[in-house]
């Protein structure tokens, strides 16, 4: 079989898993960047490890060296999935067409950007800058059957400014000018919080939109800095240990028919932690 020919039957026996129906069963899967220096180091080590956990999909992330491909085929050797694909901006904006292919051969059938390009303090034009170049790369994947959506941090939820709107976010003038049959939301509960908002009230507003959602838990006697992200790690604690109401944002978001939750664990404590995270979240699935 050629390269070619692996690649497009691999991809579409991953639609029956990554278009789940509406009465499909709930998906859990893990963003690798929660192991990434294990990931680096031994990759299909990595993999049974998870595996024995009982992890069966997997997000790459924009650190993710390993060529898709090779990933993939370590993936269905395990049984697992890869349903979506993290993505830094700029190769949306210059690389689509390797984002496309990139995406097909490890059968994810999402393209997430996990970044919202601004220079400076965040400002409205520029995210409705951003919102314009999202309408664009969700164009160019519909148009190759694929899913696009963006995943949050901490900034877009300070309040934007407007007079009229006082308590307008920059999430909310995003959400609003993008299109919602070309962009997505993958929101990520913890930056949410760091925020400085509520989870469940931000899936309450915009369910309709979101396709999925990254999981993780604020400690509860943490100090949030909105303006220094880098801080957040060592405030990650184990799922439903923290301040975030894990079970009501996954209740929450079922609600408004969310079937794909992923883990994520920025602290230096991931890989102890991620088993009894992941116990947290299927017992409530």
């Amino acid at each position: 079989m050629t390269t070619i020919a692996r690649s497009a039957a691999l991809f579409a026996a991953s639609l029956s898993f990554a278009f789940a129906s509406e009465s499909s069963p709930s998906v859990t899967g893990l963003q690798m960047y929660s192991l990434q220096e294990d990931f680096d180091r031994d990759t299909p080590g990595t993999l049974d490890r998870l595996k024995a956990q009982g992890f069966t999909d997997i997000e790459t992330s924009v650190f993710t060296k390993l060529p898709a491909e090779e990933l993939r085929a370590l993936l269905v050797a395990r049984g697992m999935t890869c349903s979506s694909h993290h993505v830094r901006p700029e190769h949306l904006e210059k690389g689509m067409e390797k984002v496309i292919a990139d995406a097909k051969a490890l059968g994810a059938a999402q393209v997430v950007c996990p970044i919202l390009p601004h220079k400076g303090e965040l400002d409205r034009e520029q995210v409705l800058k951003g919102a314009a170049a999202f309408n664009r790369y969700g164009f160019a994947l519909k148009a190759a059957g694929l899913k696009f959506a963006y995943h949050n941090h901490a900034l877009d939820f300070m309040a934007a400014g407007s007079t009229d709107k006082p308590e307008e976010t920059f999430y909310d003038i995003l959400v609003g000018a993008t299109e919602p049959e070309l962009v997505s939301f993958q929101l990520d509960v913890f930056w949410v919080a760091w925020g400085g908002a509520r989870p469940t009230v931000v899936i309450e507003q915009n369910g309709p939109r979101l396709c999925s959602l990254h999981l993780k838990d604020l400690a509860k006697d943490a100090t949030p800095d909105v303006r220094n992200p880098k801080s957040a790690r060592s405030a990650m604690v184990r799922l439903a240990a923290g301040r975030v109401d894990i079970p009501g944002v996954i209740a929450a978001a079922k609600a408004k028919g969310v079937k794909h939750f992923i883990i994520e664990d920025e602290s230096p404590e991931a890989a102890r932690q991620l088993p009894e995270s992941l116990k947290a979240v299927k017992i409530r699935l």
